[in-house]
């Protein structure tokens, strides 16, 4: 491709929005300033490689899957973009890096010998980097009892006896055999897992002048950034990406001293890093005023997330992945409802079996849950009795006492709201088919992952008209004020109307929505572009 072709195809490009189209939202017309447009589908990368290897550093993904099982936020931007950037890359130039906390040394081993899949499963990225944790893992099928420690162990003891003693009743129930149930719980790990990290080696071995380190973590400990300063100083070429500036911006909406660790931090990076992006337009005013305040001379380049839906992860090595007993004898193909019943508890099936608004992600103040759980109460006193039902769906973050309080004093808001916590990728898959429109009226966002997975599920959401999210909702949502429950409550009656609901959700299906290889290919162009 000639340059003349690449610059018409990626030279402007932003939030999917024509011109014509901002005419008809003069409100929003400014926060939609050009970061990405229209592109050209196509399976070749828009940018040209200068063929030097390229590191992603994996830090914070290492440390976090030590105590998380299922990817999240930070996580997911991670593992989507290092894999289809690596669809677009020479595979043989692409390495994971990371710093070794005790050591403080630099670390990396080539993608391509640990697999795609590794990083995409939280479970074999686990049994990689921390095989003993790994080991203690929950097993799928007792994941009902993943949060009561003495229910589990009681129960994977019970079948361990059983599968010993050769009963095949206990396990039929739950759709395995015995022969299944212990290799689960003894089988020996194939070699290519055990074996992948021998090839690991020290970054500035490996690294030569001129190389890429991409830091998409979030990497705030000193010891990192002394590693990234030494990879500057090593001749390599260092990208940050910055997600928001939420610490400083609204520190009353982050915990103890992170705004200050935060800040720390950010103006450290200046002193490694060759380039800067963000992920939003709005992320990129924050940082561009941060820099103005501090007399720092950097400029960044926006490189807007996708617009797409969860993606399968694989399963470990210790999970079961075929059919049992039970299931093998079922057509899904014809009723695809039950695979989905696979995947949820009774819980989650009393859920999906009704109408209800879904509300994905950490439940703590930031994600405007009081006021969101409000607008419901709001509503019913006002009559509205037919509304859905209104789930959180997350882990638990902090500052959630007004919201608990509520919760109890009202019965659960007289019965309309109820928490999922810590959904699995499937569970949470299931959330998104089957409800009826999302809510994301969030005080702060740097981009707004859960707005744009509704619309690649095609369904459309309650957003908060600040920050960056209206580059991710574009004229496909309802807008509401955060800091009122009113303008929150108003925007969910309008999505509760099945004909403007629809109405939107026909011209979700027409949207020429960003996918993750998009978001790789702006990536690209960014790391590449000449100075």
């Amino acid at each position: 491709m000639n340059s003349e072709a690449q610059d018409k195809i990626a030279l402007v490009y932003c939030t999917r929005h024509t011109l014509e189209k901002l005419q008809n939202y003069p409100k929003r017309r400014n926060q939609f300033i050009c970061v990405n447009a229209w592109r050209v589908k196509m399976n070749t990368p828009t940018f040209n490689t200068d063929g030097n290897k390229v590191f992603f550093d994996i830090s914070g993904l290492i440390n976090y899957i030590k105590k998380v099982d299922r990817y999240s936020g930070i996580q997911r931007v991670m593992v989507e973009l290092i894999t289809e950037f690596t669809k677009l890359s020479d595979p043989k130039l692409i390495y994971l890096s990371w710093c070794e906390p005790r050591s403080g040394t630099q670390r990396c081993v080539l993608l391509e010998e640990i697999g795609r899949d590794t990083l995409a499963s939280p479970a074999k990225l686990r049994q990689l980097f921390h095989p003993r944790k790994a080991a203690r893992s929950n097993l799928p099928v007792l994941d009902r009892y993943r949060r009561s420690p003495v229910k589990y162990y009681y129960h994977r003891t019970r079948l361990d006896v059983m599968s010993l003693l050769r009963s095949e009743a206990p396990f039929r129930k739950k759709d395995m055999t015995s022969k299944m149930w212990r290799a689960v719980r003894w089988g020996k790990a194939p070699k290519s897992t055990s074996g992948s990290r021998r090839t690991e080696q020290a970054l500035f071995e490996v690294a030569a002048k001129g190389d890429h380190l991409v830091l998409l973590d979030s990497s705030w400990q000193a010891h990192q950034s002394q590693g990234f300063k030494m990879a500057k100083e090593h001749g390599m070429e260092v990208h940050t990406l910055v997600y928001d500036l939420i610490p400083i911006e609204a520190p009353q909406l982050t915990a103890g001293s992170m705004p200050y660790i935060f800040y720390d931090w950010l103006l450290t990076s200046r002193e490694y890093t060759s380039r800067y992006m963000t992920i939003s337009e709005a992320t990129r005013r924050d940082l561009l005023c941060f820099f103005q305040a501090h007399d720092i001379q950097h400029t960044a380049t926006t490189v807007p997330l996708a617009q797409a839906g969860l993606s399968k992860t694989e399963p470990a090595e210790n999970e079961v992945h075929q059919q049992g007993p039970v299931s093998s004898r079922i057509s899904f193909d014809a009723y695809p409802q039950l695979e989905d019943a696979r995947h949820l508890n009774a819980h989650l099936r009393k859920i999906v079996g009704e109408p209800y608004a879904l509300c994905v992600g950490t439940v703590e103040l930031r994600k405007n849950i009081w006021r969101t759980a409000m607008a419901w109460k709001y509503l019913v006193d006002q009559g509205h009795t037919d509304l859905p039902k209104l789930i959180f769906a997350g882990r638990r973050g902090w500052v959630t006492t007004e919201f608990d309080l509520l919760m109890k004093g009202t019965g659960d808001v007289y019965g309309y709201v109820s928490e999922v916590k810590g959904p699995t990728d499937e569970e949470l898959h299931v959330l998104y088919k089957n409800c009826q429109f999302v809510l994301m009226p969030s005080v702060y966002e740097g981009w707004g992952l859960p707005v744009g997975e509704a619309l690649a599920y095609g369904k459309s959401a309650v957003v908060a008209e600040n920050s960056s999210l209206v580059e991710v909702g574009m004229d496909l949502v309802e807008y509401c004020d955060a800091m009122s429950v009113k303008s929150i409550a108003e925007a969910v009656l309008r999505l509760n109307d099945p004909s403007h609901r629809a109405t939107l959700e026909d011209k979700i299906k027409v949207a020429d929505l960003r996918s993750w290889s998009d978001v790789a290919q702006d990536m690209g162009q960014a790391m590449y572009a000449p100075r």
